[in-house]
Protein backbone atom coordinates (compact mmCIF):
# COMPACT_ATOMS: atom_id res chain seq x y z
CA UNK A 1 0.00 0.00 0.00
CA UNK A 2 1.57 3.54 -1.36
CA UNK A 3 1.51 6.27 1.51
CA UNK A 4 -1.35 7.86 -0.70
CA UNK A 5 -3.28 5.13 0.24
CA UNK A 6 -2.22 4.60 3.78
CA UNK A 7 -3.40 8.54 4.33
CA UNK A 8 -7.21 8.27 3.04
CA UNK A 9 -8.06 4.60 4.32
CA UNK A 10 -6.82 6.22 7.68
CA UNK A 11 -9.06 9.46 7.11
CA UNK A 12 -11.91 7.52 6.38
CA UNK A 13 -11.61 5.34 9.63
CA UNK A 14 -11.44 8.17 11.12
CA UNK A 15 -14.29 9.77 9.67
CA UNK A 16 -16.35 6.82 9.62
CA UNK A 17 -19.77 7.45 11.24
CA UNK A 18 -20.09 3.50 10.95
CA UNK A 19 -18.52 0.33 9.49
CA UNK A 20 -17.31 1.26 6.27
CA UNK A 21 -15.22 -1.06 3.96
CA UNK A 22 -12.35 0.71 4.08
CA UNK A 23 -10.02 -1.69 1.53
CA UNK A 24 -12.85 -1.20 -0.89
CA UNK A 25 -13.27 2.31 -0.80
CA UNK A 26 -9.93 3.01 -0.87
CA UNK A 27 -9.10 0.73 -4.39
CA UNK A 28 -11.65 2.35 -5.96
CA UNK A 29 -10.39 5.45 -5.39
CA UNK A 30 -6.68 5.28 -5.71
CA UNK A 31 -7.61 3.15 -8.76
CA UNK A 32 -9.12 6.04 -10.25
CA UNK A 33 -6.82 8.77 -9.40
CA UNK A 34 -3.69 6.52 -10.61
CA UNK A 35 -5.74 5.99 -14.33
CA UNK A 36 -6.99 10.14 -14.03
CA UNK A 37 -4.18 11.31 -13.45
CA UNK A 38 -2.15 9.70 -16.38
CA UNK A 39 -5.16 11.67 -18.35
CA UNK A 40 -4.33 14.58 -16.29
CA UNK A 41 -7.65 16.16 -16.84
CA UNK A 42 -7.71 19.26 -15.07
CA UNK A 43 -11.23 20.82 -16.44
CA UNK A 44 -14.18 20.89 -13.86
CA UNK A 45 -17.04 19.89 -16.58
CA UNK A 46 -18.56 17.00 -17.47
CA UNK A 47 -21.51 16.13 -19.27
CA UNK A 48 -24.10 14.71 -17.42
CA UNK A 49 -27.75 14.08 -17.69
CA UNK A 50 -30.39 14.60 -15.38
CA UNK A 51 -31.18 11.12 -15.69
CA UNK A 52 -27.71 10.36 -14.64
CA UNK A 53 -27.88 12.35 -12.21
CA UNK A 54 -30.93 11.12 -9.88
CA UNK A 55 -28.58 8.51 -9.34
CA UNK A 56 -27.15 10.53 -6.54
CA UNK A 57 -25.47 8.90 -3.50
CA UNK A 58 -24.25 9.97 -0.53
CA UNK A 59 -20.15 8.83 0.38
CA UNK A 60 -20.92 7.70 4.17
CA UNK A 61 -18.37 8.79 6.80
CA UNK A 62 -17.16 12.18 5.65
CA UNK A 63 -18.36 14.83 8.34
CA UNK A 64 -16.93 18.25 8.58
CA UNK A 65 -14.41 17.90 11.39
CA UNK A 66 -11.46 16.32 11.55
CA UNK A 67 -8.04 16.42 10.05
CA UNK A 68 -7.82 16.13 6.43
CA UNK A 69 -5.88 13.62 4.76
CA UNK A 70 -2.61 15.39 2.82
CA UNK A 71 -1.30 15.05 0.09
CA UNK A 72 1.69 15.87 -2.18
CA UNK A 73 2.03 19.73 -3.54
CA UNK A 74 1.75 20.12 -7.14
CA UNK A 75 4.80 19.80 -9.19
CA UNK A 76 3.91 23.08 -10.52
CA UNK A 77 3.06 26.11 -8.54
CA UNK A 78 1.35 28.74 -10.53
CA UNK A 79 0.25 31.98 -9.73
CA UNK A 80 -2.27 33.11 -6.85
CA UNK A 81 -4.02 35.94 -6.84
CA UNK A 82 -2.16 38.41 -4.60
CA UNK A 83 -3.26 39.64 -1.02
CA UNK A 84 -5.64 42.15 -0.06
CA UNK A 85 -3.47 43.61 2.60
CA UNK A 86 -5.75 45.71 4.69
CA UNK A 87 -9.12 43.85 4.01
CA UNK A 88 -11.00 41.67 6.61
CA UNK A 89 -11.27 37.59 5.63
CA UNK A 90 -14.06 36.10 5.39
CA UNK A 91 -13.93 34.23 8.81
CA UNK A 92 -14.29 37.82 10.61
CA UNK A 93 -16.49 39.72 8.14
CA UNK A 94 -18.84 37.46 6.03
CA UNK A 95 -20.94 39.62 5.14
CA UNK A 96 -18.76 40.88 2.66
CA UNK A 97 -18.57 38.01 0.59
CA UNK A 98 -19.37 38.82 -2.89
CA UNK A 99 -19.57 42.46 -1.82
CA UNK A 100 -16.36 43.95 -4.20
CA UNK A 101 -16.16 41.97 -7.69
CA UNK A 102 -12.45 43.15 -7.50
CA UNK A 103 -11.31 40.93 -3.78
CA UNK A 104 -11.56 37.36 -2.78
CA UNK A 105 -12.11 37.28 1.28
CA UNK A 106 -10.66 34.01 1.59
CA UNK A 107 -7.54 32.20 0.01
CA UNK A 108 -5.88 28.75 0.07
CA UNK A 109 -2.05 28.00 1.00
CA UNK A 110 -0.27 29.09 -2.23
CA UNK A 111 2.47 26.85 -1.39
CA UNK A 112 0.26 23.56 -0.90
CA UNK A 113 -1.75 24.17 -4.09
CA UNK A 114 -2.08 25.49 -7.80
CA UNK A 115 -4.48 28.38 -8.36
CA UNK A 116 -6.39 26.90 -11.65
CA UNK A 117 -8.46 29.83 -11.75
CA UNK A 118 -10.36 32.29 -9.56
CA UNK A 119 -13.73 34.85 -9.94
CA UNK A 120 -16.22 37.02 -7.82
CA UNK A 121 -20.14 37.65 -9.43
CA UNK A 122 -23.13 37.66 -8.13
CA UNK A 123 -22.61 37.54 -4.22
CA UNK A 124 -20.27 34.21 -5.04
CA UNK A 125 -16.31 33.87 -4.41
CA UNK A 126 -15.08 30.84 -6.33
CA UNK A 127 -11.44 29.25 -6.57
CA UNK A 128 -10.03 26.58 -8.64
CA UNK A 129 -7.27 24.73 -7.22
CA UNK A 130 -5.14 21.89 -7.77
CA UNK A 131 -4.11 19.97 -4.93
CA UNK A 132 -2.03 17.78 -5.95
CA UNK A 133 -4.21 15.30 -8.26
CA UNK A 134 -3.98 16.76 -11.14
CA UNK A 135 -7.81 17.65 -11.20
CA UNK A 136 -9.65 20.83 -10.46
CA UNK A 137 -11.80 21.42 -7.76
CA UNK A 138 -13.90 24.63 -7.68
CA UNK A 139 -14.82 26.00 -3.98
CA UNK A 140 -17.53 28.77 -3.98
CA UNK A 141 -18.49 30.89 -1.04
CA UNK A 142 -21.12 32.74 -0.80
CA UNK A 143 -23.27 34.52 2.16
CA UNK A 144 -26.03 32.52 1.93
CA UNK A 145 -27.41 29.11 1.00
CA UNK A 146 -29.21 30.99 -2.09
CA UNK A 147 -26.35 32.85 -3.59
CA UNK A 148 -25.40 29.15 -4.15
CA UNK A 149 -28.43 27.61 -5.46
CA UNK A 150 -28.75 30.50 -7.83
CA UNK A 151 -24.69 29.16 -9.12
CA UNK A 152 -25.43 26.38 -10.87
CA UNK A 153 -22.41 23.53 -10.97
CA UNK A 154 -20.66 23.22 -14.35
CA UNK A 155 -21.45 20.13 -16.04
CA UNK A 156 -24.98 19.41 -13.83
CA UNK A 157 -28.45 20.21 -14.70
CA UNK A 158 -29.94 23.21 -13.31
CA UNK A 159 -32.71 21.54 -11.78
CA UNK A 160 -29.68 19.96 -8.97
CA UNK A 161 -30.02 23.23 -7.56
CA UNK A 162 -31.55 22.71 -4.25
CA UNK A 163 -28.80 20.26 -3.55
CA UNK A 164 -27.60 23.63 -1.66
CA UNK A 165 -30.74 23.70 0.58
CA UNK A 166 -30.46 24.40 4.75
CA UNK A 167 -30.34 20.66 5.38
CA UNK A 168 -27.03 20.06 2.73
CA UNK A 169 -24.32 21.76 4.78
CA UNK A 170 -23.42 18.56 6.81
CA UNK A 171 -20.07 18.23 5.77
CA UNK A 172 -20.80 14.84 3.76
CA UNK A 173 -19.80 14.52 0.05
CA UNK A 174 -22.50 13.67 -2.10
CA UNK A 175 -21.97 11.09 -5.56
CA UNK A 176 -23.61 12.40 -8.73
CA UNK A 177 -23.72 10.30 -11.95
CA UNK A 178 -22.53 6.76 -13.14
CA UNK A 179 -19.40 5.53 -11.14
CA UNK A 180 -17.59 6.00 -14.86
CA UNK A 181 -18.00 9.67 -14.85
CA UNK A 182 -18.86 11.25 -10.69
CA UNK A 183 -19.36 14.40 -10.07
CA UNK A 184 -18.73 14.92 -6.14
CA UNK A 185 -19.98 18.08 -4.28
CA UNK A 186 -19.35 18.99 -0.40
CA UNK A 187 -21.39 21.52 1.20
CA UNK A 188 -20.04 22.33 4.49
CA UNK A 189 -19.83 26.02 7.03
CA UNK A 190 -16.20 27.11 7.21
CA UNK A 191 -17.58 29.41 10.02
CA UNK A 192 -20.83 30.88 11.49
CA UNK A 193 -22.16 33.08 8.52
CA UNK A 194 -20.39 31.33 5.58
CA UNK A 195 -21.96 28.60 3.03
CA UNK A 196 -18.93 26.83 1.23
CA UNK A 197 -19.81 24.08 -1.82
CA UNK A 198 -16.32 21.98 -2.50
CA UNK A 199 -16.52 20.32 -6.34
CA UNK A 200 -14.45 18.06 -8.31
CA UNK A 201 -15.20 16.23 -11.46
CA UNK A 202 -14.31 12.20 -11.91
CA UNK A 203 -12.09 12.93 -8.40
CA UNK A 204 -12.38 11.85 -4.99
CA UNK A 205 -13.98 13.11 -1.75
CA UNK A 206 -10.11 12.98 -0.18
CA UNK A 207 -9.29 15.47 -2.78
CA UNK A 208 -12.53 17.83 -1.21
CA UNK A 209 -10.89 17.35 2.39
CA UNK A 210 -7.89 18.44 1.36
CA UNK A 211 -9.21 20.82 -0.26
CA UNK A 212 -10.89 22.32 2.40
CA UNK A 213 -8.34 21.98 4.85
CA UNK A 214 -5.82 24.44 3.05
CA UNK A 215 -8.49 27.14 2.34
CA UNK A 216 -7.60 30.13 4.48
CA UNK A 217 -10.47 32.25 6.01
CA UNK A 218 -8.69 34.58 7.71
CA UNK A 219 -6.75 36.79 4.64
CA UNK A 220 -8.16 39.02 1.58
CA UNK A 221 -7.03 38.27 -2.08
CA UNK A 222 -7.63 40.43 -5.25
CA UNK A 223 -8.80 39.24 -8.17
CA UNK A 224 -5.64 40.45 -10.24
CA UNK A 225 -5.85 39.87 -14.06
CA UNK A 226 -3.62 40.87 -17.07
CA UNK A 227 -6.83 43.36 -18.03
CA UNK A 228 -7.35 46.47 -16.36
CA UNK A 229 -10.66 48.63 -17.23
CA UNK A 230 -9.83 52.46 -16.14
CA UNK A 231 -13.42 53.84 -17.95
CA UNK A 232 -16.67 52.60 -17.44
CA UNK A 233 -19.68 53.31 -19.74
CA UNK A 234 -22.02 55.88 -18.44
CA UNK A 235 -24.27 54.07 -15.43
CA UNK A 236 -22.54 51.09 -15.59
CA UNK A 237 -20.36 49.02 -12.74
CA UNK A 238 -18.33 46.78 -12.84
CA UNK A 239 -20.14 43.20 -11.73
CA UNK A 240 -18.18 40.23 -12.18
CA UNK A 241 -14.04 39.00 -12.59
CA UNK A 242 -13.02 35.97 -13.97
CA UNK A 243 -9.19 34.19 -14.67
CA UNK A 244 -9.06 31.10 -16.16
CA UNK A 245 -5.57 29.59 -15.46
CA UNK A 246 -5.58 26.54 -15.98
CA UNK A 247 -3.32 25.83 -19.01
CA UNK A 248 -0.84 28.65 -17.84
CA UNK A 249 1.32 29.91 -18.77
CA UNK A 250 0.56 28.32 -22.24
CA UNK A 251 -2.46 29.78 -22.26
CA UNK A 252 -5.23 32.09 -20.38
CA UNK A 253 -8.15 34.46 -20.36
CA UNK A 254 -10.01 36.88 -18.30
CA UNK A 255 -13.19 38.28 -18.33
CA UNK A 256 -14.90 41.26 -16.98
CA UNK A 257 -18.74 41.98 -16.45
CA UNK A 258 -20.31 45.12 -16.12
CA UNK A 259 -24.37 45.84 -15.27
CA UNK A 260 -26.35 48.67 -15.35
CA UNK A 261 -29.61 49.02 -13.55
CA UNK A 262 -32.42 46.63 -15.38
CA UNK A 263 -30.68 43.10 -15.35
CA UNK A 264 -28.52 44.83 -18.55
CA UNK A 265 -25.00 43.39 -19.05
CA UNK A 266 -21.81 42.86 -20.84
CA UNK A 267 -18.85 41.63 -21.00
CA UNK A 268 -15.29 42.02 -22.02
CA UNK A 269 -12.80 39.24 -22.58
CA UNK A 270 -9.08 39.08 -23.45
CA UNK A 271 -8.08 35.50 -24.30
CA UNK A 272 -4.37 34.45 -24.89
CA UNK A 273 -2.88 31.14 -26.22
CA UNK A 274 1.03 30.74 -27.28
CA UNK A 275 -0.39 28.80 -29.90
CA UNK A 276 -1.59 31.34 -31.62
CA UNK A 277 0.00 32.13 -35.47
CA UNK A 278 -1.49 35.34 -35.88
CA UNK A 279 -4.15 37.84 -35.89
CA UNK A 280 -6.41 39.72 -37.62
CA UNK A 281 -4.74 43.17 -38.85
CA UNK A 282 -7.38 45.26 -40.08
CA UNK A 283 -9.81 46.85 -38.72
CA UNK A 284 -13.73 48.50 -39.50
CA UNK A 285 -13.31 51.08 -36.65
CA UNK A 286 -10.51 52.95 -35.07
CA UNK A 287 -10.51 53.01 -30.98
CA UNK A 288 -7.45 55.72 -29.79
CA UNK A 289 -5.83 55.42 -32.84
CA UNK A 290 -5.91 51.40 -32.66
CA UNK A 291 -7.59 49.58 -35.17
CA UNK A 292 -10.83 47.71 -34.02
CA UNK A 293 -13.19 45.86 -36.03
CA UNK A 294 -16.94 44.97 -35.48
CA UNK A 295 -18.43 41.52 -35.98
CA UNK A 296 -20.66 41.06 -38.77
CA UNK A 297 -23.52 40.64 -36.34
CA UNK A 298 -22.91 43.65 -35.01
CA UNK A 299 -22.70 42.60 -31.31
CA UNK A 300 -19.00 42.20 -30.91
CA UNK A 301 -16.05 44.30 -30.68
CA UNK A 302 -12.67 43.72 -30.96
CA UNK A 303 -9.44 45.82 -30.42
CA UNK A 304 -6.80 44.49 -32.17
CA UNK A 305 -2.88 44.53 -32.14
CA UNK A 306 -2.19 41.91 -29.09
CA UNK A 307 0.08 39.51 -30.06
CA UNK A 308 -1.42 35.73 -29.46
CA UNK A 309 -4.73 37.52 -27.91
CA UNK A 310 -8.25 38.53 -28.24
CA UNK A 311 -9.51 41.66 -26.13
CA UNK A 312 -13.05 41.63 -27.36
CA UNK A 313 -15.88 43.24 -25.89
CA UNK A 314 -19.75 41.30 -26.09
CA UNK A 315 -22.46 43.08 -25.93
CA UNK A 316 -25.19 40.81 -27.78
CA UNK A 317 -27.69 38.58 -26.83
CA UNK A 318 -28.37 37.23 -23.87
CA UNK A 319 -27.77 40.54 -22.63
CA UNK A 320 -29.30 43.88 -23.52
CA UNK A 321 -28.70 47.57 -22.69
CA UNK A 322 -25.00 48.27 -24.09
CA UNK A 323 -24.21 49.22 -27.51
CA UNK A 324 -21.28 49.80 -29.68
CA UNK A 325 -20.47 53.05 -27.99
CA UNK A 326 -20.91 51.58 -24.65
CA UNK A 327 -18.20 48.32 -26.12
CA UNK A 328 -15.86 51.77 -27.58
CA UNK A 329 -15.40 53.26 -24.48
CA UNK A 330 -14.83 50.56 -22.56
CA UNK A 331 -12.50 49.25 -24.89
CA UNK A 332 -10.66 53.10 -25.06
CA UNK A 333 -10.24 52.52 -21.50
CA UNK A 334 -8.66 48.70 -21.51
CA UNK A 335 -5.44 48.20 -20.18
CA UNK A 336 -3.52 44.61 -21.30
CA UNK A 337 -0.94 43.71 -19.48
CA UNK A 338 2.46 43.73 -21.26
CA UNK A 339 4.06 40.21 -20.78
CA UNK A 340 0.59 38.20 -20.13
CA UNK A 341 2.40 35.01 -19.00
CA UNK A 342 4.36 37.37 -16.20
CA UNK A 343 1.22 37.84 -13.49
CA UNK A 344 3.28 40.22 -11.37
CA UNK A 345 2.76 42.95 -13.94
CA UNK A 346 -0.91 42.02 -13.90
CA UNK A 347 -3.57 44.51 -11.98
Amino acid sequence: MTDLDQRISSTLRERAEGAVDTNRLTARAVAGGRARRRRRRAGAGVALGLTAALGAGVIAGLPSTGPAPQLAAPAVVAVAPPRADGIPGAAARPDLIGSDPQVLHFGADPARVRYLGWEVARGVESVQIDVGSGRAVTVDLARSSGALRQRPVEGLPGELGNLAAEAAFDGRAVRLGPDARPVLIRHWHPASGLFARAVVSEGTAAELLVAADLLRWDQARRCAAPLRLTALPPGATLAGCRVDLGAFPQALSATMTLTRTGERWMSVGLQYAQGVAGGRTEGNRTIGGRAAYLYPKGDQLELLGFPKAHLIADFGWPTVGFTEADATALLAGAQVADDLTRPETWQ
